[in-house]
C-alpha cells in the first residue's frame, strides 16, 4: 500500500473483481484496498488540495475542476470496460484506511446486491433536440389548429384575414409545445421498450448546451448490454424519421451508473 499519514484516500469506484490498472493511463497512482471481497480503486492526494474546504477554493477554477473531473470520469470509464462497478462521485475522500474499511464493512452487502444488479447494463445519456426554424416551416403540417387557420385565411376577406393571421401567431408557441410533446413521448416510448429503467431530467437551458437547437427529451436510460445495439439501431432510425421536421437525437454512453445505483443509505 502507498498510504501516506499526510495525504487524503480518494475513491474512484468498487468492484466485486480486482481491476486490470494496465490500460488506466494513471496507474502508477492508483492503488487497490480490499475488504469483504469488495475492491475499492483509490489513490492518495493532498490534504492541501482535497480537504473539505481547500477542495471549495479549487473547484471555483473551471478550467481545474473540467481537467480534473474528466480524469475520475476517465479512470471509472476504464475500469468499466472489464468489471461492473459502483462510481463515487468526484472528490470523495477518506482520511484513514481503517475508516474507509469500516464503510465497506458496513455496506458490504448492499454493494454487492447493487453490483449484482448493475451487472451486465450500461446506462446510456439521450437528448433530443427540435430546431424551432424548422418546426415552423412545416408547423401546417404539424398541427391541425395551424392548418384550420391556414384554411380560413385563404378564404377570408382581407380584413378578417388580418385578424386571423395575428390569431394564428399568438398560438404558434403553443402548437409548438404541443409539437415538441408529441414527438418527445413518441421517441421516449420506443426507446422505453429496450431499457430496464430511465429517467427524465430537467431539459437544460440552451446556455448550459452547445447547440442552437430546443431541448425536449433529456433522458438516462438503464440498458441490458445485449440490447444496446438494437438501442443505438433504433435511435438511429428515430433520427432520420424525424429530422426533415427538425428533430435530433443525440445518443452517448455508456456512463458510469451514477442514476441506478441502489443502496438505502
Amino acid at each position: 500500500m502507498k498510504s501516506d499519514q499526510n495525504k487524503l484516500i480518494y475513491l474512484f469506484c468498487i468492484t466485486k473483481e480486482l481491476p486490470s490498472l494496465i490500460n488506466v493511463g494513471v496507474a502508477s497512482e492508483i492503488d487497490i484496498i480490499e475488504k469483504n471481497g469488495l475492491y475499492v480503486t483509490v489513490k492518495y492526494v493532498s490534504e492541501n488540495i482535497f480537504s473539505e474546504e481547500n477542495l471549495k477554493k479549487y473547484i471555483s477554477d473551471e478550467k481545474w475542476l473540467d481537467v480534473n473531473v474528466r480524469n475520475h470520469l476517465d479512470v471509472i470509464c476504464l475500469i468499466m470496460k472489464t468489471n461492473t462497478v459502483i462510481p463515487f462521485n468526484f472528490g470523495t475522500v477518506y482520511r484513514s484506511e481503517d475508516s474507509l474499511k469500516n464503510f465497506i464493512s458496513t455496506y458490504a452487502l448492499e454493494f454487492k446486491k447493487t453490483l449484482d444488479y448493475l451487472d451486465q447494463k450500461e446506462e446510456w445519456s439521450v437528448k433530443v433536440y427540435c430546431d424551432k426554424k424548422i418546426i415552423i416551416e412545416n408547423i401546417s403540417s404539424l398541427s391541425q389548429n395551424i392548418a384550420d387557420f391556414d384554411s380560413q385565411i385563404k378564404s377570408s376577406s382581407p380584413g378578417k384575414a388580418y385578424i386571423l393571421g395575428k390569431k394564428k401567431n399568438e398560438i404558434i408557441d403553443k402548437e409548438i409545445n404541443s409539437i415538441y410533446n408529441q414527438y418527445s413521448k413518441k421517441i421516449f416510448t420506443q426507446l422505453n421498450v429496450l431499457c430496464e429503467e430511465y429517467r427524465l431530467n430537467t431539459i437544460l437551458s440552451k446556455d448550459l448546451y452547445d447547440r442552437e437547437e430546443d431541448m425536449i427529451v433529456n433522458a438516462i436510460f438503464f440498458i441490458k448490454k445485449e440490447n444496446i445495439e438494437k438501442f443505438i439501431f433504433l435511435t438511429d432510425n428515430l433520427m432520420l424519421s424525424f429530422k426533415n421536421i427538425g428533430l435530433f437525437i443525440e445518443v452517448t454512453g455508456p456512463w458510469p451508473p451514477y442514476t441506478f445505483i441502489k443502496i438505502s443509505n
